[in-house]
């Protein structure tokens, strides 16, 4: 038995968690073109009611604040230049998330996954199931993977974002199999 855990809640800053690999998740990349299209909508909706006929100044000034207010918040959340990642790898571990606000992620060492299957959760979210060696997690350990948005005490479930859970699977599997060293700066790891 090690006297590291090998299954932690680890928060990430945003610089850290640029610097990670996203397995699953909603990409930056994706997010952008949300944030592109809302704009977009912005304009066309603030021309349609600015010239619209009969409309009072009171509907076309709370409208427009509305619109503004929600673009706002929408470039407020910065999560344009990190998106929403679900399943990570970052050096020797890999990562679910627990909470995607904090940037809060239940990291489990990489020799303790055996493999990685397709699944869904009920009634109908489509999503990887990492199968840990449970011979190999303490007590500690399992209160930790209890901790996670769908508890399981010998596995994590993570959401599959806007890619085939079979080709998730096969990420997860090949960060498995290949170790990434890079210096960690801006994370914080707690143990239950």
């Amino acid at each position: 038995m090690s006297l590291q855990s090998s299954v932690v809640l680890r928060q990430y800053d945003k610089q850290t968690l640029k610097h990670v690999d996203i397995i699953s998740g909603i990409s930056p990349n994706a997010m952008r073109r949300v944030f592109g299209g809302w704009i977009l909508f912005v304009a066309i909706v603030a021309v349609i009611v600015s010239v619209a006929p009969d409309l009072s100044v009171q509907f076309i000034g709370l409208t427009l604040f509305v619109l503004v207010a929600f673009t706002l918040l929408m470039f407020g959340q910065s999560r344009i230049s990190e998106g929403w990642p679900a399943i990570i790898c970052d050096d020797n571990t890999v990562g679910v998330v627990r909470d995607p606000v904090k940037r809060e992620y239940i990291c489990v060492d990489k020799s303790l996954v055996t493999v990685a299957n397709p699944t869904l959760i009920k009634p109908n979210k489509k999503a990887i199931e990492i199968v840990l060696d449970a011979s190999r997690l303490t007590e500690s350990d399992v209160a930790v993977l209890n901790q996670a948005v769908w508890p399981r005490s010998d596995r994590l479930l993570g959401l599959s974002h806007f890619k085939r859970r079979e080709d998730a699977c096969d990420s997860v599997m090949w960060c498995v199999k290949h170790l990434r060293k890079r210096p960690v700066e801006h994370v914080s790891t707690q143990t239950a």
